[in-house]
């Protein structure tokens, strides 16, 4: 599997992670290199000049102030390798700095596959640290498969995408070309929102594994909300 895990450049424990995954990954026989995620300050905004969809979490972080900046580089950095997927037709994945690798890739799945679902719910995930969807531990999953029905993640902004489920974050998962250009569909039609948000059963097929060949690093930077 082609990808790459993307950090911010100049902050050291960002840098740091992303040579551990790197590292991590590499040692499983992926195909995968260090990228230079989007900030603020770097995204070249005309490339990525999408609306957002009215009444979901980007727009109103964006009428909020930095928060919402910070997450539309954040999309757009998905944006970025959800095109270079359909140019390139073939399924790559989008890794972030704090994923560790253990196990391989070699699966076959339609549109997009989770790889870090086993411990998303567990800390130092963001969600591991939340009462309603600590410890949830997902049906086992030994090929690729659809979001369980008890699945507790799900989108509850008031807009077209309410009740569906949602990606638990986007620390690591591969997309397909099939997968990729419903994904940028829906960000020309609907509009974007933030990318776990975004990412949701309206617009993809989201399929896991449990076990999961992905983990965290056990330092959660959290640079999402502070870059």
């Amino acid at each position: 599997m082609r990808g790459y895990i993307h950090y911010v450049k100049g902050h050291a424990g960002s840098e740091q992670q992303a040579t551990e995954a790197l590292a991590s990954f590499m040692k499983f026989g992926w195909e995968v290199s260090l990228r230079e995620g989007y900030t603020p300050e770097t995204l070249p905004e005309a490339e990525y000049d999408y609306k957002c969809i009215e009444g979901g979490r980007l727009r109103g972080m964006l009428e909020e102030g930095r928060g919402g900046q910070i997450k539309k580089a954040c999309i757009s950095n998905q944006i970025r390798l959800w095109r270079e997927v359909v140019e390139a037709d073939e399924p790559m994945a989008f890794i972030e700095h704090d994923a560790i690798c253990i196990g391989k890739s070699n699966y076959v799945f339609d549109e997009l596959l989770c790889y870090n679902v086993e411990y998303a719910f567990q800390p130092p995930s963001v969600l591991g640290t939340l009462a309603n969807f600590r410890g949830y531990k997902a049906p086992l999953a030994m090929s690729p498969r659809a979001l369980p029905k008890d699945y507790p993640l799900k989108y509850y902004k008031d807009t077209v995408y309410k009740d569906y489920l949602m990606i638990p974050g986007t620390a690591a998962y591969a997309v397909t070309p099939k997968g990729a250009k419903r994904l940028l569909q829906a960000a020309e039609r609907i509009g974007i929102d933030q990318s776990d948000f975004f990412i949701n059963t309206y617009n993809v097929n989201i399929e896991y594994l449990n076990p999961s060949p992905v983990r965290f690093n056990s330092k959660n930077l959290n640079l999402s909300h502070k870059l």
